[in-house]
């Protein structure tokens, strides 16, 4: 019996990761964790696109990708004031960076410009050498490999009261930095000791980001309590909302987010609401069920997802729930109406995040709900 053309080229790359959750009761109960305040305190892998009568979007597996900020010990040197710098939420914790630094600025994973690289998601394989002068942060959130080669470690206090680890890694540049409450790892390489130390320095424990993202979410499909209203079933964003956040969870933690406004958010608007109804998945032959459970520092899916909070002028906070992945039903929804993933919705979730992602070569309709 010959095997379908889409089934082969599938399965030849059949390794990928998913997403999943739990409960809060109504739009008020679910927005009233966004507005919770901070408390003091690769391989990478891309699967190119394949055009024709298949489509294989960037697929991508990383052991030490993005990840959040971390605190050093004794100052010595400027502190950047909030005004002049960008604060970077990631895994529980908000680090403040240069506002002239770009998210992601690499190039086969390595830095073009100053930059924070975290969430970077599929990337091409190739060696590039570092230029110099250009100054970056890199946020891991699975240290279990580097934190053992880390060096001449001393465990120190920064100024916002967050106790980590600071040393070298032999093949690194810079400093290494672990924060054990977060269990996060961070590579600080810039051009002076002053700008590491101020990164540093500001590191802290935070349960929102700027974007008032949940640092911890449980919550990656619409709770069983959950009532979304009426106007809901007709358009998955119905209305003329002032903003969106975007907000990307791995292993239930946030690991990128961003606010959208004016163009883009009109872009990701029509891309939404023009989405065939209902969900998609991929062939089971396709790819190993286990990644489903197991999680990202595994090569898995579980509790990776996206939410969304829509805001319009005069109503409550709204969410929408997303998965783009190989594991279960993929596509987004408000609860009440659902919409296929497809590539358009892929990229518009995850360009502005400046991430890869991965999604099947090939997409099966779910049967309708009853």
């Amino acid at each position: 019996m010959r095997e379908d053309v889409n089934d082969l080229l599938d399965r030849a790359v059949g390794w990928y990761r998913p997403r999943r959750a739990p409960d809060p009761a109504s739009i008020a109960g679910i927005a009233d964790k966004r507005r919770r305040r901070r408390r003091l305190g690769v391989i990478a892998v891309s699967t190119l696109i394949t055009l024709g009568s298949l489509v294989l979007l960037i697929g991508t597996l990383k052991p030490g990708g993005p990840q959040p900020p971390v605190g050093s010990g004794t100052p010595s040197g400027s502190v950047i004031p909030n005004s002049t710098g960008q604060v970077i939420g990631f895994h529980g914790l908000d680090v403040t960076v240069p506002a002239s630094w770009k998210i992601n600025d690499t190039k086969c994973g390595t830095p073009q410009g100053d930059t924070v690289i975290r969430d970077t998601g599929g990337q091409l394989s190739c060696l590039l050498p570092r230029s110099p002068g250009i100054s970056s942060v890199e946020l891991v959130d699975n240290p279990e490999y580097w934190q053992p080669k880390m060096q001449s470690v001393r465990t120190i206090t920064n100024p916002q009261g967050v106790q980590l680890e600071r040393g070298t890694v032999p093949v690194r540049p810079g400093v290494a930095i672990y924060v054990p409450d977060a269990h996060v790892l961070m590579f600080a390489d810039t051009v002076t000791d002053a700008e590491t130390n101020a990164i540093i320095d500001s590191i802290q424990l935070a349960d929102t980001d700027p974007n008032e993202c949940a640092m911890r979410e449980t919550e990656l499909d619409p709770p069983t309590s959950y009532q979304p209203e009426a106007s809901m079933k007709d358009a998955l964003i119905p209305g003329s909302p002032s903003t969106i956040a975007i907000c990307h969870y791995v292993d239930r933690w946030l690991v990128s987010s961003v606010t959208l406004t004016g163009q883009e958010m009109t872009d990701l608007v029509g891309v939404v609401n023009a989405l065939p109804e209902g969900f998609v998945h991929a062939p089971p032959s396709t790819y190993d069920p286990s990644i489903c459970s197991e999680p990202s520092s595994a090569g898995g899916e579980l509790g990776s997802g996206f939410v969304l909070w829509v805001s319009e002028p005069g109503s409550a906070t709204t969410p929408l729930w997303a998965h783009v992945g190989i594991c279960g039903h993929l596509g987004i929804t408000n609860g009440a109406r659902d919409g296929q993933l497809t590539p358009e919705l892929a990229a518009a979730l995850n360009k502005p995040l400046h991430a890869g992602y991965d999604m099947p070569g090939r997409l099966i309709p779910d049967p309708p709900a009853n």
